[in-house]
């Protein structure tokens, strides 16, 4: 739920994601639903078009969000080793595509959602790191996302392909080991450059 300073826009924003996840599995992310949506919620034209000027694209950014911050809250309640703290993370965030499971099948196939998908793994991916403490600036600040949004990517497609939780679970730990592996391999290859003599003291031409 919204903090009571949100903006009205946000307010108007949040109430149209809970409309239109009641109404999309019968009828889809289309504009017709995201009006419907909008008497749902008690909102005016005026209000919907204020919330999300970009229609459905609008609150499928939202939603993502909303799963993002989840994702975050649920490693800030977690304990353990940083692999126990992303599973949690990722548990958290797919738990809020759970509960809006069909929404979720139908927003995948929906055009609106060839930009807001990659925007939502990454906002998820982005929340875990943060929620890790990560304060790196380099190119590990990206990295470190890449890496996760792929786990995230995957995970999602191969939850949408089965309601077995375990199997899930078995898939989300495969791929969170890769990411542990990468993140090793990343820290003794940077230690490997560091002890490598530097070129130009080799070739004799560093200048006092």
């Amino acid at each position: 739920m919204s903090d009571t300073q949100d903006a009205p826009s946000d307010l108007f924003l949040d109430r149209l994601v809970d409309a239109i996840l009641a109404l999309a599995p019968e009828s889809g992310w289309t504009r017709a639903t995201f009006d419907k949506a909008a008497g749902k919620a008690g909102l005016t034209a005026g209000q919907a078009l204020l919330a999300a000027p970009n229609g459905v694209a609008d609150v499928l950014g939202a939603f993502g969000k909303r799963a993002a911050r989840a994702a975050g809250a649920a490693v800030s309640g977690s304990e353990g080793k940083v692999r126990e703290k992303v599973r949690a993370g990722v548990k958290g965030w797919l738990a809020v595509l759970g509960a809006h499971k069909t929404a979720v099948k139908r927003a995948a196939a929906t055009p609106a959602n060839l930009l807001t998908g990659p925007k939502g793994l990454w906002a998820a991916a982005d929340a875990i790191w943060a929620a890790l403490g990560d304060k790196s600036t380099d190119y590990n600040w990206y990295t470190k996302r890449m890496t996760l949004v792929a786990v995230l990517g995957s995970t999602l497609t191969a939850w949408l392909g089965t309601d077995d939780e375990a199997q899930v679970d078995a898939f989300l730990d495969r791929r969170i080991e890769n990411v542990m592996q990468f993140e090793k391999f990343k820290v003794q290859a940077r230690n490997a450059f560091a002890n490598f003599p530097d070129p130009l003291d080799i070739l004799g031409q560093r200048r006092s």
